[in-house]
């Protein structure tokens, strides 16, 4: 099997999380029918909104270090389950050596092949200013519903200071309006765009059809590595998940 490279730190817990789920969805019955993996967890990468917003650096140059840092140690392909830093891809592309498996293609391409028409997006203040989703989704054929204003910053504050900060009872009732919200503006399902959505979803309990892009991310991985898959996914729209597990 192919070793998978996986750039890490942002943010420590949903590195983890990335891992888990690759080792959950391989169909392995003893430790050598899994998938060798490499993580760097370079929680040295600056963050990624204050980037795009243009109030921080840069997290290119501790990208390339990272996958510089895989590819050496004999990674195949390289994934980074962090959405907004894929805002950075075009700019590291052609500095990598390896293959790189790009999550938010690949949640496009999942939501194209379940039929979905009109989806919503749960991120980052950087990930909704990026446009990665928006571009992918469009390229797809899928319309994409952003929050609000007020949506968007209490989702925002959920991930940095519920999340991030490791607060279990942040207050998310302004999150689950804009949850209401998008979903009677006919959002079939909620591409779920940061990585810490889906511990916010399990931690905060908040109800909604959830695509998680770590999990799809994951099972691509695990394809991709040469095992065979045992899919967490939905197959389809009017089965979709309105729980998500952390494990």
């Amino acid at each position: 099997m192919k070793t998978i490279g996986i750039i890490g730190g942002m943010g420590p817990m949903a590195t983890v999380d990335l891992m888990q789920k690759i080792i959950l969805s391989t169909d392995a019955q003893e430790d050598q029918e899994h998938i060798p993996i490499l993580v760097d967890n370079n929680t040295n990468i600056p963050d990624r909104t204050a980037a795009i917003l243009g109030q921080g650096p840069s997290p290119v140059p501790e990208l390339l270090k990272s996958a510089k840092r895989l590819t050496d140690q004999g990674a195949d392909f390289l994934i980074m389950g962090c959405n907004t830093a894929h805002f950075f891809l075009p700019l590291m592309m052609p500095y990598l050596k390896i293959p790189f498996i790009s999550m938010i293609e690949t949640t496009a391409e999942f939501c194209k092949r379940q039929g979905l028409q009109k989806v919503g997006l749960l991120a980052s203040a950087g990930t909704c200013h990026s446009g990665i989703y928006q571009r992918a989704l469009q390229y797809a054929g899928i319309k994409i519903l952003q929050p609000n204003q007020e949506g968007e910053t209490a989702i925002h504050d959920m991930i940095y200071s519920g999340v991030k900060a490791g607060k279990p009872h942040h207050n998310t009732t302004k999150v689950q309006n804009a949850l209401d919200d998008m979903t009677a503006a006919g959002a079939e399902a909620f591409i779920l765009g940061c990585t810490e959505m889906p511990l916010a979803i399990s931690l905060y309990h908040l109800t909604g059809n959830f695509l998680d892009a770590t999990q799809i991310l994951a099972e691509k991985a695990v394809a991709a590595a040469g095992a065979k898959v045992i899919s967490q996914l939905p197959t389809g729209k009017d089965v979709l998940s309105t729980e998500i597990s952390t494990y």
